[in-house]
Protein backbone atom coordinates (compact mmCIF):
# COMPACT_ATOMS: atom_id res chain seq x y z
CA UNK A 1 0.00 0.00 0.00
CA UNK A 2 1.15 3.39 -0.77
CA UNK A 3 0.19 6.49 -0.06
CA UNK A 4 -0.61 9.39 -2.95
CA UNK A 5 2.64 11.70 -2.82
CA UNK A 6 4.44 8.18 -3.51
CA UNK A 7 1.83 6.69 -6.15
CA UNK A 8 2.05 10.35 -8.17
CA UNK A 9 5.68 10.22 -8.16
CA UNK A 10 5.54 6.55 -9.57
CA UNK A 11 2.98 7.69 -12.23
CA UNK A 12 4.85 10.90 -13.48
CA UNK A 13 8.75 10.17 -12.32
CA UNK A 14 9.17 8.88 -15.76
CA UNK A 15 8.12 10.37 -19.02
CA UNK A 16 6.45 7.24 -20.65
CA UNK A 17 2.83 7.24 -21.78
CA UNK A 18 0.88 5.51 -19.64
CA UNK A 19 -3.21 5.28 -18.94
CA UNK A 20 -4.75 5.28 -15.25
CA UNK A 21 -8.07 3.82 -14.78
CA UNK A 22 -8.89 5.51 -11.09
CA UNK A 23 -11.84 2.96 -10.07
CA UNK A 24 -14.01 4.96 -7.24
CA UNK A 25 -17.11 3.07 -5.03
CA UNK A 26 -20.24 5.36 -6.94
CA UNK A 27 -21.58 5.84 -3.70
CA UNK A 28 -18.74 8.32 -2.50
CA UNK A 29 -19.91 10.26 -5.73
CA UNK A 30 -22.53 12.74 -6.01
CA UNK A 31 -25.39 11.34 -8.18
CA UNK A 32 -26.56 15.01 -9.28
CA UNK A 33 -23.11 15.76 -10.49
CA UNK A 34 -20.92 13.06 -11.15
CA UNK A 35 -18.86 15.65 -13.10
CA UNK A 36 -17.93 17.41 -10.24
CA UNK A 37 -17.71 14.49 -7.84
CA UNK A 38 -14.94 12.78 -10.67
CA UNK A 39 -13.22 16.57 -10.99
CA UNK A 40 -12.66 16.23 -7.05
CA UNK A 41 -11.09 12.74 -6.97
CA UNK A 42 -8.65 13.47 -9.77
CA UNK A 43 -7.96 16.41 -8.31
CA UNK A 44 -6.69 14.43 -5.04
CA UNK A 45 -4.82 12.50 -6.95
CA UNK A 46 -3.01 14.83 -9.18
CA UNK A 47 -3.74 18.49 -7.93
CA UNK A 48 -4.39 20.88 -10.76
CA UNK A 49 -4.09 18.61 -13.47
CA UNK A 50 -6.16 20.77 -15.37
CA UNK A 51 -2.95 22.89 -16.05
CA UNK A 52 -0.65 20.58 -16.41
CA UNK A 53 0.04 19.17 -19.66
CA UNK A 54 0.94 15.90 -18.67
CA UNK A 55 -2.57 14.96 -17.69
CA UNK A 56 -5.13 14.36 -19.90
CA UNK A 57 -8.70 13.44 -18.14
CA UNK A 58 -10.28 11.48 -20.77
CA UNK A 59 -13.72 10.00 -19.31
CA UNK A 60 -15.58 9.16 -16.24
CA UNK A 61 -17.65 5.77 -16.53
CA UNK A 62 -20.15 5.07 -14.36
CA UNK A 63 -22.06 2.32 -13.21
CA UNK A 64 -24.15 1.00 -10.24
CA UNK A 65 -21.29 -0.51 -7.90
CA UNK A 66 -17.53 1.45 -9.80
CA UNK A 67 -17.02 4.11 -11.29
CA UNK A 68 -13.98 4.36 -13.86
CA UNK A 69 -11.83 7.87 -14.09
CA UNK A 70 -9.71 7.41 -17.35
CA UNK A 71 -6.85 9.16 -17.47
CA UNK A 72 -3.95 9.52 -19.78
CA UNK A 73 -0.20 10.77 -18.48
CA UNK A 74 2.66 11.49 -20.87
CA UNK A 75 0.23 11.53 -24.08
CA UNK A 76 2.29 14.45 -25.95
CA UNK A 77 0.94 13.56 -29.50
CA UNK A 78 -2.52 13.77 -27.71
CA UNK A 79 -5.07 15.33 -30.75
CA UNK A 80 -8.86 16.12 -29.79
CA UNK A 81 -9.52 16.19 -33.40
CA UNK A 82 -8.58 12.86 -34.63
CA UNK A 83 -8.72 10.49 -31.55
CA UNK A 84 -11.86 8.97 -32.59
CA UNK A 85 -9.45 7.54 -35.25
CA UNK A 86 -6.95 6.42 -33.16
CA UNK A 87 -6.64 3.60 -31.68
CA UNK A 88 -3.03 4.01 -29.75
CA UNK A 89 -2.79 1.01 -27.05
CA UNK A 90 -0.81 2.46 -23.92
CA UNK A 91 -0.30 0.35 -20.25
CA UNK A 92 -3.49 0.43 -18.44
CA UNK A 93 -2.48 0.55 -15.08
CA UNK A 94 -5.41 0.90 -12.26
CA UNK A 95 -5.29 2.71 -9.11
CA UNK A 96 -7.73 2.23 -6.07
CA UNK A 97 -7.90 2.76 -2.69
CA UNK A 98 -7.79 -0.07 -0.04
CA UNK A 99 -10.15 1.07 2.72
CA UNK A 100 -10.46 4.28 4.17
CA UNK A 101 -6.96 4.42 5.73
CA UNK A 102 -5.29 1.62 4.07
CA UNK A 103 -3.30 3.58 1.53
CA UNK A 104 -3.69 3.24 -2.55
CA UNK A 105 -2.21 0.29 -4.47
CA UNK A 106 -1.63 0.98 -8.52
CA UNK A 107 -1.33 -2.13 -10.19
CA UNK A 108 -0.52 -2.84 -14.21
CA UNK A 109 -3.29 -3.88 -15.96
CA UNK A 110 -2.31 -5.08 -19.69
CA UNK A 111 -5.68 -6.88 -19.99
CA UNK A 112 -7.30 -3.83 -20.68
CA UNK A 113 -4.63 -2.18 -23.35
CA UNK A 114 -5.91 -2.98 -26.36
CA UNK A 115 -10.14 -2.55 -25.24
CA UNK A 116 -9.53 0.77 -23.66
CA UNK A 117 -8.21 1.95 -26.48
CA UNK A 118 -10.84 1.01 -28.88
CA UNK A 119 -13.43 2.00 -25.95
CA UNK A 120 -11.92 5.72 -25.46
CA UNK A 121 -11.67 6.37 -29.77
CA UNK A 122 -15.31 5.00 -29.53
CA UNK A 123 -15.94 7.81 -27.14
CA UNK A 124 -14.47 10.17 -29.08
CA UNK A 125 -16.62 9.47 -32.04
CA UNK A 126 -20.27 8.97 -30.22
CA UNK A 127 -19.75 12.19 -28.08
CA UNK A 128 -18.77 14.54 -31.39
CA UNK A 129 -16.57 17.41 -31.24
CA UNK A 130 -18.92 19.74 -28.95
CA UNK A 131 -18.36 17.75 -26.34
CA UNK A 132 -15.18 18.45 -24.11
CA UNK A 133 -13.43 15.73 -22.34
CA UNK A 134 -13.90 14.09 -19.71
CA UNK A 135 -16.55 12.47 -21.75
CA UNK A 136 -19.29 11.14 -19.09
CA UNK A 137 -21.02 7.83 -19.54
CA UNK A 138 -23.43 6.90 -16.72
CA UNK A 139 -24.42 3.60 -17.64
CA UNK A 140 -27.07 3.77 -14.75
CA UNK A 141 -29.70 6.37 -16.97
CA UNK A 142 -30.02 6.34 -21.16
CA UNK A 143 -26.90 7.33 -22.71
CA UNK A 144 -27.69 9.79 -25.78
CA UNK A 145 -24.90 10.81 -28.34
CA UNK A 146 -26.62 13.85 -30.03
CA UNK A 147 -23.83 14.21 -32.39
CA UNK A 148 -21.90 11.87 -33.53
CA UNK A 149 -18.37 12.49 -35.36
CA UNK A 150 -18.88 9.55 -37.94
CA UNK A 151 -21.65 7.08 -38.32
CA UNK A 152 -20.57 3.66 -38.59
CA UNK A 153 -20.44 2.09 -42.35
Amino acid sequence: MANLPDIRKEILGDNYSKRIVIKVNTKLLDPQDYRASANSVASEIFPEWESDSRIIFLAIDVWSERTFLVIDVNRHDYDFHTAHRSKIILPVYVLRQRGKNRGWALVRWPQEDEPLAAKLADLHNVNGFDVPTPFLENHNSRIVHANPREFPV
